[in-house]
């Protein structure tokens, strides 16, 4: 049986929302959604929390993963690669564990409406391509890149070039945006090829109302409306 390792990024400090992974909703650490899907995956092998922070490590402790080492100081400032800290991650798991992984499933504590079945439905179509990584994504229909724009010199100039930009919606080749839930890359793909996401990645589709990602305040306030809307279904 191919060997899973979540594993879940977490460093202390953040800019546009203090003390993020912690940060409560719904009376409970936002890492503590992510932490309960993982746990809950039937495809996981194993999971681990990569904190820089002995607040972060506690809370983790609380929801049932158990942080033995914390991530070096230099893997944990704003410059730091994910890539460089998977690789970290790997490496000591399996000097640790003595045994070699698989693939490794990196989910993010600011995606907290992502769900064990999610992780488990990703992991799936992972096992049965012939792609080297994964990516969950949203359909962006409604923000298609026929209608976005760069601005520069005072003008909005198109992403796209005039021919690759059907009039019509109907005629627009569909479009998808990566939502930071779910990212699966193989172990060679991480620790032979440097990259975590390759140059065509197969996919795993979610729709948009759990592919909120905590950035902002706001998102805070999205998710929880989500949250109990979805409760009262």
């Amino acid at each position: 049986m191919a060997c899973f390792l979540g594993v879940i990024p977490a460093r202390a400090g953040s800019k546009g929302v203090p003390n993020k992974n912690v940060v409560a909703l719904r009376g409970k650490p936002l890492i503590a959604y992510t932490i309960e899907a993982a746990l809950e995956s039937a495809k996981l092998s194993d999971v681990i929390v990569s904190t820089d922070s002995a607040d972060i490590a506690d809370c983790a402790g609380q929801y049932g993963i158990g942080v033995r080492e914390l991530r070096p100081r230099h893997l944990a400032t704003d410059e730091a690669k994910t890539l460089d800290v998977l690789s970290f991650e790997i490496a000591r798991y399996e000097s640790k564990r003595a045994k070699k992984i698989d693939a490794v499933v990196l989910l993010q504590p600011t995606c907290p409406l992502r769900t064990a079945a999610d992780i488990d439905a990703a992991i799936g179509p992972f096992e049965t391509s012939t792609a080297d990584s994964l990516v969950s994504a949203y359909d962006a229909s409604s923000v298609h890149p026929a209608i976005m724009y760069y601005y520069e010199n005072s003008r909005l100039v198109p992403v796209l070039e005039n021919e690759q930009r059907p009039s019509r919606r109907q005629d627009r080749k569909p479009a998808y945006v990566r939502n930071g839930a779910i990212y699966i890359s193989s172990r060679s793909q991480v620790m032979e090829h440097g990259r975590v996401i390759a140059e065509s990645p197969s996919a795993y589709f979610m729709p948009w109302e759990r592919s909120i990602n905590i950035d902002e305040p706001f998102d805070l306030q999205l998710a929880e409306w989500l949250m109990s809307r979805n409760e009262t279904k």
